[in-house]
């Protein structure tokens, strides 16, 4: 990512943190903990910074200046004031103790002065003990939270960021409960939907626990209130028995059994508005349980995940295995070539023929004034063929050798890839939804895998032996979108010969629109070029251009092999160095006959809009950069010209709107000035490409001596869209 793109981001990151701050002071500044005001606004201002400290302190006085309130919350306006001027002189400061410790000092400091000033005496005094010893403690546990999101983008629930969510959700709930809107309580409403996703996510134990915070949290705002919601623990361990059937059914039975013991308890009309609350917290949770907790909260890992990371740590290892093996065999084959050289140059001299007196051929035995005798011409000839098949044999092994050592490595790349996507955050909860959704719909498949990959980007894989599956494909993608509520696409299907993989996944913030024209050579019928665009296993992008050897049939049945073997290596989940390799061996192999094609592939990243150019004897690519054409060339040689593939690789930062331009060698290094002017004046795919095709043959003199491609790829951002 440039350094444009960092600034960029980082600066959304600013903008984001004090808008939360600014609307955190906006909302919770007349907030209550019972009968002290709510600590959030002063943590919150502590936890955020210099600059969200202050925007919590506009907020704050925005509000309390409106509402007509800003005498009775002189307290909190100066514990924000001390709180702002704290932060902006000591802004290097950010642990968890001088959190607490500065935002405790700073509401007593401010209720000192308010009570002395007021005359409160020493219930005045004790109250703000209270305060900032409850002001100390969210502090500590909000900058908590706060921290686990920053370094993770999720609150991992274990250990003692478990407690740090408890008590912030506490002092949340009741801070939100202290609000009353027309016989709606929002506090009761969030409360209800967070502890039906509590049990559908930890079963009994998150329904129970999450029951009891949000009952407490309502019971120190209103006892009223806290009375109405006193069943939901009883009813959160319910629910959590009842998470497997489904969340409607979870949802109604809850429903049923809270509003049963209220109307048994009371009959008033606070207990309809609070069963009322009650269907608003369950409609809440049928609409967004399926995504929301189990994408920014982590739980403790499950033994299934523990197997599987500690299968990834194994598989790595036996990949570092066989490259230590490699290496090693490496190692005494050349100690060993090393040595045969030796022994087979050790003697001095050339044998002479007794005959014919010939010694400018033979590399053995000695002369005749060494005191050997001297060969025959029988002999002679004899030892020549012998060693000439004693070297096309060494030539043979060591071409042998190089092949089988690459292809060790690229086993040892595959292992160790495999190893790392192991490693993903894989959800059992959107795994089961999705196969009891795609089950009612009268969809089986025979596996369905549902992970986060490292973008934190959902991914969807479905494994079917049906081939009819396939025809299906559009329905079931929609009707996982509308069950999510958010974009996906699918992606290349991969087929093995017993099973094909279907492969769904979150709209990436980047999409691709490309364009490929061709030319065949002068009397050609079919090209030898091969060019395709394909999405692999992970939501990436990547075109692919083949030139094979030659023109007509025979060099697009190369192209067309090194092309497909790359397709389905990197669908397949391949790194793209160990296909090249696998694909580098397979052509040197395949046939007695010398073979060779091109390699030119881009890779794009959708998520970081990021290009990486892997070229293999192939053409230049240009590629539009804003205002700026760049060229990027390597002479290398092709695909199957040497045992070990000689492969250059570039990565490069893009934005909306580039373009990248792949082409064959048909189309001749005159032309880049003129490609250099079409892609500066012109934004149409089409008309590129085909310009560039037609151009060819004039700048080649008036013959097209090669086939032509070029394939043409704009980056496109979906918000722009």
């Amino acid at each position: 990512m440039s350094n444009e793109s960092l600034k960029v981001k980082s600066s959304l990151s600013v903008l984001r943190d004090t808008a939360a701050a600014f609307f955190c002071g906006l909302i919770f500044s007349c907030a209550q903990l019972g009968s002290i005001a709510s600590p959030i606004p002063v943590a919150a201002a502590f936890c955020t910074g210099a600059l969200g400290s202050a925007a919590v302190l506009i907020g704050a006085f925005m509000t309390c200046f409106i509402s007509g309130t800003l005498m009775p919350q002189l307290p909190l306006i100066i514990s924000l004031m001390l709180a702002a001027s704290t932060r902006i002189i000591l802004r290097e400061y950010n642990s968890h103790a001088f959190v607490s410790v500065a935002s405790s000092i700073c509401v007593l400091a401010a209720g000192a002065v308010c009570s002395f000033s007021q005359n409160n005496g020493a219930n005045g005094i004790l109250i703000s003990i209270m305060s900032a010893i409850l002001t100390g403690i969210t502090a500590y546990f909000l900058h908590t939270v706060i921290i686990s999101l920053g370094s993770h983008n999720k609150i991992r629930i274990k250990s003692s960021v478990s407690c740090a969510a408890a008590v912030v959700y506490f002092v949340l709930i009741s801070a939100l409960c202290s609000f009353e809107f027309s016989l709606v309580n929002l506090g009761c409403i969030i409360g209800v939907a967070v502890t039906l996703m509590a049990a559908q996510r930890s079963r009994y134990s998150g329904g129970v626990i999450c029951g009891a915070l949000t009952a407490c949290g309502a019971m120190l705002s209103a006892q009223d209130l806290g009375m109405s919601l006193a069943f939901l623990p009883v009813t959160g361990l319910l629910a959590g028995y009842m998470s497997e059937s489904g969340g409607i059914i979870t949802a109604g039975v809850f429903f049923l059994f809270n509003a049963l013991a209220q109307l048994t308890v009371q009959s008033s009309t606070a207990t309809y508005s609070s069963i009322g609350n009650l269907m608003l917290g369950c409609t809440v949770y049928l609409l967004m349980h399926t995504i929301c907790l189990d994408k920014w909260l982590v739980t403790e890992e499950s033994a299934s995940q523990r197997m599987i990371d500690n299968m990834s740590v194994r598989i790595n290892f036996i990949a570092q295995s066989i490259g230590s093996v490699r290496m090693d065999t490496e190692r005494i084959a050349e100690l060993l070539a090393h040595s045969s050289y030796e022994t087979l140059h050790s003697k001095s001299g050339v044998p002479v023929c007794a005959v014919c007196g010939s010694r400018d051929k033979c590399a053995f035995g000695k002369t005749s004034d060494s005191g050997d005798a001297a060969v025959n011409c029988s002999e002679f000839e004899y030892d020549r063929k012998r060693l000439k098949i004693q070297r096309e044999k060494t030539a043979r092994k060591t071409e042998s050798r190089h092949i089988l050592f690459q292809q060790l490595i690229a086993s040892e790349e595959i292992l160790a890839s495999f190893g790392e996507s192991m490693a993903v955050r894989y959800s059992d909860e959107l795994t089961d939804a999705i196969e009891r959704r795609l089950e009612r719909h009268g969809y089986y498949c025979d596996s369905v895998v549902v992970y986060y990959n490292d973008k934190e980007r959902l991914m969807i894989e479905l494994y079917s032996a049906d081939k009819e599956f396939e025809n299906e494909m559009p329905s079931i993608c929609r009707i996982i979108s509308v069950m999510l509520r958010m974009e996906l696409q699918e992606l290349e299907k991969v087929r093995t010969k017993e099973t094909v993989r279907f492969c769904i996944c979150q709209a990436a913030p980047f999409y691709l629109r490309s364009q490929s024209s061709g030319r065949c050579a002068e009397n050609g019928i079919v090209s030898g070029d091969t060019s395709m665009i394909f999405y692999d296993g992970t939501g990436a992008a990547c075109g692919v251009l083949s030139d094979g050897m030659g023109t007509g049939k025979s060099a697009a049945v190369e192209s067309k092999m090194t092309a497909e073997m790359f397709r389905k290596l990197i669908s397949s989940g391949a790194p793209r160095g160990a296909a090249v390799r696998i694909i580098n061996g397979l052509m040197l192999t395949k046939s007695e006959q010398e073979s060779f094609a091109t390699l030119d592939a881009a890779y794009f990243d959708l998520d970081s809009c990021e290009v990486t150019l892997m070229k293999a004897g192939a053409a230049s690519t240009i590629i539009r950069q804003g205002e700026r054409v760049i060229r990027v060339c390597a002479p290398t040689f092709p695909i199957g010209a040497a045992a070990s593939p000689d492969i250059f690789t570039k990565s490069i930062s893009l934005s909306t709107g580039d373009i990248v331009v792949m082409m064959s060698d048909g189309v001749p290094e005159s032309q880049y000035s003129f490609i250099k002017e079409l892609l500066l004046v012109s934004d149409d795919l089409k008309y590129i490409s085909e310009e560039i095709c037609k151009k060819a043959q004039i700048f080649s003199g008036g013959r097209c001596r090669d086939d032509v491609s070029v394939t043409v790829i704009e980056i496109c951002s979906r918000s722009e869209r």
